[in-house]
């Protein structure tokens, strides 16, 4: 199966779920031949998803708008999915196109403002100070009802981005269930989910000065740097950290390298909102390096994890999947 042309149309077709048992199996073994093949997948795909981003449902405008993208991506001499059988798929895509608005609750008990974002979504907020804090799926950002350019406390459960504004006499405090971050003014993220096993923080710019809960032990932490607790041993670490991947569940992407398979579904199951559930051991051992944008369905991401990864699954109930480990022959 060496043929451009025909590669494209088939891996368009497996998008658009037109991809029969033999053409799917097919596709896998091609797959499965080398990582080059895997780059031409995914380079195809990138064109697909940057096509989702448009919202308008009308046929024509729809068919316009397709045209764009395969004429743009064949002058730039990127792989590309010939017209004829994306346009066929446009109804197919379009019906299935849908906005999710970020849902931000706000509520005032008189003492405590509170920002929570429910699973499956995200949000940003501006603060009294001009502080941008982007929040991830199920995270919760609150502060007292006097905060200010002089107050600048906030408290988070779950996970949130901070583009904070400067101000070297009145510094910004993000307090957690496990640590205290104090800055002046920084881009920085935190992960301190309840159910995780560990609390994070990962500097982009600036300085983080880090302050464990209960106890004297103090840090600075430098740019490009990561900082994780584990939360039973109260063991850390501190070192080098991927800020692309850490940071860019914000801008809508998700970015894997060699994540734990139990964290892969984990974020998962909180970015889509449903249920992942497996037994294997193997599954437990597996490794996942891969990358999505939020505009896949769980279905769409399920499916490359198949074509890509030793993983199958069936659907179970609403929202639930079983996960199954079909290692590589």
């Amino acid at each position: 199966m060496e043929d451009k042309a025909y590669i494209e149309d088939l891996i368009a077709r497996y998008l658009n779920g037109n991809c029969p048992p033999t053409e799917y199996q097919e596709l896998k073994l091609w797959l499965e031949e080398s990582a080059e093949h895997e780059k031409v997948f995914f380079s195809v795909k990138d064109i697909w998803d940057s096509s989702r981003t448009y919202h308008d449902k009308s046929e024509d405008q729809l068919t316009l708008f397709y045209k764009n993208q395969f004429e743009k991506a064949k002058k730039s001499k990127q792989l590309w999915i010939r017209y004829s059988t994306v346009a066929a798929a446009i109804l197919a895509v379009g019906l299935l196109i849908t906005t999710l608005l970020p849902y931000t609750k706000t509520a005032n008990t008189g003492q405590e403002l509170v920002f929570s974002v429910p699973l499956g979504s995200r949000s940003t907020a501006t603060l009294a100070d001009g502080t941008e804090v982007h929040l991830n799926s199920g995270s919760k950002l609150s502060y007292s009802s006097d905060f200010s350019s002089i107050n600048r406390v906030v408290y988070l459960t779950g996970e949130a981005f901070f583009d904070v504004e400067s101000d070297s006499e009145h510094p910004f405090i993000v307090k957690t269930a496990d640590f205290n971050v104090k800055v002046t003014g920084t881009q920085f993220n935190v992960c301190t989910y309840t159910e995780n096993n560990y609390s994070s923080t990962t500097l982009a710019e600036g300085k983080i000065e880090l302050q464990i809960g209960g106890s004297n032990q103090n840090f600075e932490i430098k740019p490009g740097e990561k900082f994780e607790l584990d939360r039973q041993t109260r063991k850390y670490i501190l070192g080098s950290a991927d800020i692309e991947s850490e940071i860019a569940w914000k801008d809508g992407e998700f970015i894997f390298r060699n994540i734990p398979f139990p964290e892969l579904v984990k974020k998962l199951e909180r970015w889509y909102d449903v249920r992942l559930n497996y037994s294997d051991e193997g599954l437990q051992r597996f490794s996942y390096t891969g990358r999505f944008k939020n505009q896949e369905t769980i279905w769409q991401v399920l499916d490359a994890l198949k074509l890509t990864s030793p993983i199958d699954y069936q659907k179970t109930t609403f929202r639930e999947f079983k996960l199954i480990y079909k290692p590589l022959k």
